[in-house]
Parts: structure tokens; C-alpha cells; sequence
């Protein structure tokens, strides 16, 4: 790059992981963490509220090759967190263009304009199978069966990125645990809604069931560690080419996750569990309703496999080989969370 200014790109900066990673480069560095001039924040969504210092947004769709070339000129770092997460049995075709075509693309167009290091985040749920993980780690395979079309894109996509690193273009990948904190957009409100309207009067799963939670700022974190490791030579290939978990050691039950915020909104979580067997009972026969009417079930197997058994990970060699640990405590990152949820509308 010579004298030039250096720029990161943050493909799907709009979205809630992307939107604190714009946030956190703008503001004053970690000391680990590589600095930037220029920001650039690309969507197809605007970004919400006012753009920070050295932040330009640029509308940006993956599923277009000439737009991400236009955007990721001149750019030294890309962060490619674009993706549609969708769990529900409702087919969307827009799921294998993001998720899978839209990567191939990122990964087509760093090659063509010159683009030097690329991380790509996936997801805990590239190993996600029908038995239970318990500190699980990177020796995982990727299911040969995979239980879901979200899943299946993810593992596709990772696979790519992984693939691409090359000596002109250096890339890994941040494997998030389920991400907390403010403008969750998924499982905290989702919850809290079905419990406003009674629409989950009963929990499922083992009660002893534990899966992993992480704070955003933590996986920001774990992102922009993760670039510093491929910028420097002397780690940029025992980095590239490599996943890695990013977990906090917060791994309580799914429904004990939720009491706090569920509190703070004078809500309660169910305390009575459907047994397994009829989880599972329940969710064919969910799945099965789901074929004829179309309609959306309160939850299936996806589901049960996730929050009703065990599911988390830790991240040793992401502390090992990206020093990362987290940055925001559990205790805090909870507490900031709950002073969104006291504010949010359930409606």
C-alpha cells in the first residue's frame, strides 16, 4: 500500500455485528487492533443513526459483482459479514445468493481490484449436527448431512473463503457464538415477544442444556484481532487459511439467558420444559404442518438441537494464535443489554 491511506471495507456494516464494528473502528483503538483512515460501511440497508468519524456508507449488494468491485477498490482490509440468517422451514432463495454466490463474489472481487486480506465471519453453526457439543473446538468436522439450509450456506461459504487464501489475498474466519448486546435483532426481543404475546408457555429442551453466548464487542474484537494476525508477515499464514470460535466462557441455558431480560420487561420465562421426546414429537409434527399450510412453527428440530441440548465451544486457539480474550466482561456486557431491553418495543 505504500503511503496510501489504508481502508476497511465492512460488507453488511448496517447489520447488528457490522453496525458496533463500524462503531468500535471509529473510535479510539485497542491496542492490538490495526488502525484505519478510511471507513467504509457498505449495505443494501442505510446506516442507522449518524455516521461516525472516517465512516463514508456506500450501498453495496454481495449478489452484485460490479458493485463490490466499485466498493472494494482500494481497500486493504475486508470485513465480509453480509449474510442472510434464516432459520425458519421457509425456503428463501436469497440464502444460497448471499450466503454462498454473495462470498464467491467478496472473495472474486478482493481478487480482481488487489484487495490484500479479507476476514470472513462465520458461524457456530457450521458444525452444527444432531449430537450435543460441549467445549467444543476447530477439530469439529462440518456435518456431512446438514440439518438446514442456513447451515448448509454457511459451511459452503466458509469453505470458500477459507479456500481463497492465497499469497495475494490472505483470509480466515471468526466463528461467533450465539452474539448478545444492544440491537440484537434475533433471539432477545424474538423471545421476548413470544413470551408477551403467550405464545411459548412452555420451555423446550433439557434444562441442563447449555449454549454459548458471546458480547458483540467481543466479537468485534475477535475480528479485528484476527486482521492484525494476517497483516503482520511473520502470522498472516499460520492465521490464513484457518477458522476460529470466539466465545466469553458464557454458556448458561438458553432460558435462563433470557429471565434477566424477561424481568426487566415484567415478563416471565416459562419454567416447565416439554420433555424431549415430545420436543421432538412436537417439532415433526410442526414440520409437517409446515407442508401443507406454509405457516411458520414456534420452533423444530433446527431449534431443539441448539438450545435443547448442548451446544457450546471454546475458543482456545482464537486466545492462543489471535490473543484474543474478551474485552467487555459478562457482567457488563449483560448490563448494557438490559438497558436496551428496559427501552425496547415489544410491539
Amino acid at each position: 500500500m505504500g503511503t496510501e491511506k489504508k481502508r476497511a471495507v465492512v460488507l453488511g456494516g448496517s447489520g447488528f455485528v457490522g453496525r458496533r464494528m463500524v462503531e468500535m473502528l471509529s473510535s479510539e483503538p485497542h491496542s492490538a487492533w490495526p488502525s484505519f483512515d478510511e471507513i467504509v460501511t457498505a449495505d443494501i440497508a442505510p446506516f442507522e443513526g449518524p455516521l461516525p468519524d472516517r465512516v463514508t456508507a456506500r450501498w453495496c449488494d454481495v449478489r452484485s459483482p460490479e458493485a463490490l468491485r466499485a466498493t472494494l477498490d482500494g481497500a486493504h482490509t475486508v470485513f465480509h459479514l453480509a449474510s442472510v440468517v434464516h432459520v425458519g422451514l421457509s425456503k428463501r432463495p436469497s440464502i444460497d445468493a448471499v450466503n454462498v454466490q454473495g462470498t464467491r463474489n467478496v472473495i472474486d472481487a478482493c481478487r480482481a481490484v488487489g484487495v490484500p486480506h479479507l476476514v470472513y465471519t462465520s458461524s457456530e453453526d457450521v458444525v452444527l449436527d444432531r449430537a450435543p457439543v460441549a467445549d467444543g473446538d476447530e477439530s469439529i468436522p462440518y456435518p456431512a448431512d446438514p440439518i438446514h439450509d442456513y447451515v448448509r450456506t454457511k459451511i459452503a461459504a466458509e469453505k470458500l473463503a477459507l479456500g481463497a487464501h492465497s499469497d495475494a489475498l490472505a483470509v480466515c474466519a471468526v466463528r461467533p457464538t450465539h452474539v448478545y448486546g444492544p440491537h440484537d435483532p434475533h433471539a432477545i426481543p424474538e423471545s421476548l415477544r413470544m413470551f408477551a404475546k403467550g405464545a411459548m408457555p412452555l420451555g423446550i429442551g433439557d434444562p441442563a442444556a447449555r449454549f454459548d453466548c458471546v458480547y458483540v464487542d467481543n466479537v468485534v474484537h475477535a475480528h479485528l484481532l484476527a486482521a492484525g494476525r494476517l497483516h503482520d508477515a511473520e502470522s498472516r499464514d499460520r492465521v490464513g487459511g484457518r477458522a476460529y470460535f470466539v466465545s466469553e466462557g458464557y454458556a448458561p441455558n438458553f432460558f435462563d439467558f433470557l429471565v434477566p431480560f424477561a424481568q426487566a420487561k415484567g415478563l416471565r420465562v416459562p419454567k416447565r420444559r416439554l420433555p424431549k421426546r415430545v420436543a421432538f414429537a412436537l417439532a415433526d409434527l410442526f414440520a409437517l404442518v409446515h407442508r401443507v399450510t406454509g405457516a411458520e412453527p414456534p420452533f423444530h428440530r433446527f431449534h431443539l438441537y441448539v438450545i435443547g441440548q448442548d451446544f457450546f465451544f471454546r475458543a482456545d486457539r482464537a486466545q492462543r494464535e489471535l490473543g484474543f480474550a474478551p474485552i467487555v466482561t459478562t457482567e457488563e456486557g449483560i448490563a448494557r443489554t438490559l438497558a436496551w431491553v428496559r427501552d425496547l418495543d415489544l410491539r
